[in-house]
């Protein structure tokens, strides 16, 4: 096993490659000179398990990349051997083809990263910069958590969710990442035209080596900017373990975004009372239907017996004041407390959006300009005056004008 001497360097990180072919060895040892990666040591077989010990206590080792694709098994058996061992190593699986099932097992084996031959210098970089990001920052404050919940099935969370969070991210300017929390059924993805590999419940199942490192692999980034947390792909149930993680992922999500917004699903009552109480802002999303207005004044209810509800706002959904049997008093009254938001009915547009696979804040529409209003209030920004709604243009510059509905 070929050995050289570990790099001291504090803008430097020490690399140790498990790579058995010696030709794939070369190229990768090759691929990482000149980045901020020093390789410290080379290993030409996967080690055995009674080796692992005094190999992942090595100080000076802070990196390790195991190759995948000689033996698999072997390989995956390495990553959870080491993770196991060994917290403040970051291990790194490298395998020639982008495989969506092996870089579920590696993740899950404890790797953090996903290299794919040939190793770029910029996805090197990218990989040195998350590794190395996983000193605290104990100087920032907490980004705000921005919790929807709906006051029934079928008021357009999800739609007015993510629409929101992308609005937020234009507007702020900030970092900002939404979380999808309907384990079963989640459709913030889809919306945003996105297919995840990785979920919340990945994040919540593996609290043990949960850290800012970990979730960056989890998350998906939109092109506006916007990070996705996704819901799992398949259809499944979750139990206990997905409870005691919440609080672990909120707080890692909060040290490294400006603002965490979070769509609350049908994610489980543990989960959605400790978000109630932690939240910065609640916005219940509600309708102008007896059951959904109902319901709204029971949830304001239990939030006002617990002193949660000074921070929320209400979102009425497909707001149209001319037709209906419900009028704005009648829907005031029955919830017992003021409306502060009023999104009009644009059902025909959010499906033609959604079935897209484009979201309605990627272009001018009446929803988009009151989403455009919500995020400005949440980020501190002045509400945009009427007399200059014709004058602005939209999130991504199509002419678009928001109307200053907040009450």
């Amino acid at each position: 096993m070929p050995d050289t001497q570990d790099s001291k360097s504090s803008n430097t990180l020490s690399v140790a490659l498990i790579v058995p072919d010696a030709r794939r060895r070369r190229i990768l040892a090759s691929a990482l000179a000149g980045t901020q990666f020093t390789v410290g040591r080379e290993l030409d077989a996967y080690p055995p398990r009674n080796e692992l010990p005094d190999f992942a206590q090595a100080p000076s080792c802070s990196v390790v990349i195991v190759d995948l694709d000689d033996e698999a098994e072997e390989a995956i058996a390495v990553i959870e051997n080491i993770c196991s061992r060994n917290t403040t190593i970051t291990v790194m699986a490298y395998s020639g083809s982008n495989d969506p099932e092996m870089m579920r097992r590696s993740m899950h084996a404890g790797a953090r990263e996903f290299l794919v031959e040939p190793l770029l210098p910029k996805a090197a970089g990218e990989a040195f910069a998350r590794t190395f990001s996983r000193r605290p920052d104990k100087e920032k404050a907490p980004g705000k958590l921005l919790v929807f919940v709906p006051s029934k099935g079928g008021v357009g969370l999800t739609t007015i969710t993510t629409n929101f969070a992308l609005a937020l991210t234009k507007e702020s300017g900030a970092k900002v990442v939404v979380v999808d929390l309907d384990f079963q059924l989640g459709e913030i993805a889809l919306g945003l035209g996105m297919i995840a590999n990785f979920s919340v419940v990945d994040a919540l199942m593996n609290v043990a080596r949960l850290d800012k490192e970990f979730l960056s692999t989890l998350l998906l980034r939109h092109s506006s900017g916007l990070a996705v947390l996704s819901s799992p792909e398949d259809y499944n149930f979750f139990h206990s373990p997905v409870d005691d993680g919440a609080g672990k992922l909120f707080k890692i999500l909060r040290e490294e975004f400006d603002y965490v917004v979070v769509d609350t699903g049908t994610c489980h009552g543990n989960i959605q009372e400790a978000l109630f109480g932690a939240a910065d802002k609640l916005y219940l999303i509600s309708e102008m239907t007896f059951p959904s207005l109902r319901n709204g004044h029971r949830l304001l209810a239990f939030l006002s017996a617990r002193d949660w509800s000074r921070n929320l706002d209400v979102v009425l959904n497909r707001f149209n004041s001319r037709h209906g049997d419900i009028d704005e008093n009648s829907a005031t009254k029955a919830l017992g407390r003021p409306i502060s938001w009023r999104i009009p009915n644009g059902y025909a547009a959010a499906r033609t959006a959604e079935d897209a696979g484009i979201p309605l804040a990627m272009a001018d529409c009446p929803i988009t300009r009151v989403l455009v209003q919500m995020a400005r209030a949440a980020c501190g920004k002045p509400l945009i005056p009427e007399k200059k709604v014709s004058q602005r243009f939209s999130f991504f510059g199509s002419k678009a004008l928001a109307e200053p509905v907040k009450t």
